[in-house]
């Protein structure tokens, strides 16, 4: 399935593969997903829309996709004005846009809200290496849209997202073991950790945003 950008593009063919070593690596084929998904952000410069620092951005590059820079793509900033070339769609690249303070959210929130995403993930990795710190970063910045959370990275679906976390975040998967809805079930963790509800129901079986939290995500 195609993912589809705000902006109305697809970005479903997953070409920034070819420039990777592990092209059927699945972390790989996420990960390429998210970054060329991400370009088209309308509401901050790539970097603040991915949550990494353009040094990050370019050494993420430099070691999973290492052929992208000889075949002319940029390895520290996004690809939707080359994307957009490819593509004829005629959309321009706004990385260097100036920081409209991240878009719809105020600084202070996002930056709060992502910390704390962040620590929740990280508590829950699964061993070391470097793949839980990018998909942590990039999970917690996806979470401060409002659409479903594979959609915001620019997934192929919700399997995939879940494909992410069980490999990277076990314990932190294992613990959704009701099927909730991904970014309501991270919420409502960091909600028990501050003992902080905004759900006055009992239980969730009976409450009236029931539907809001569970069922497919499509």
């Amino acid at each position: 399935m195609a993912a589809i950008c705000q902006s109305g593009i697809k970005w479903g063919d997953d070409w920034l593969v070819r420039y990777s070593a592990r092209p059927n690596d699945p972390d790989i084929r996420a990960l390429a997903r998210v970054l060329t998904h991400r370009c088209a952000c309308p509401d901050a410069p790539y970097r603040h829309a991915l949550g990494l620092e353009p040094e990050e951005i370019e050494a993420v590059t430099t070691r999973f996709f290492p052929a992208a820079e000889d075949a002319g793509w940029p390895i520290s900033g996004c690809w939707r004005r080359h994307s957009a070339e490819t593509s004829r769609s005629g959309v321009a690249c706004h990385d260097q846009r100036p920081d409209p303070g991240y878009g719809r959210f105020s600084r202070s929130l996002l930056e709060q809200e992502e910390q704390d995403l962040c620590r929740l993930f990280l508590n829950h990795a699964s061993g070391g290496g470097i793949w839980p710190v990018i998909f942590a970063r990039l999970i917690a910045r996806a979470c401060m849209e409002p659409e479903h959370l594979w959609m915001s990275l620019g997934l192929e679906g919700r399997d995939q997202l879940s494909g992410i976390l069980e490999r990277h975040f076990a314990p932190l998967a294992a613990r959704n073991d009701r099927d909730m809805r991904w970014k309501k079930f991270f919420y409502k963790l960091l909600c028990d950790e501050e003992k902080v509800w905004t759900c006055t129901a009992s239980s969730c079986e009976i409450c009236p945003h029931h539907p809001e939290c569970y069922g497919p995500e499509l």
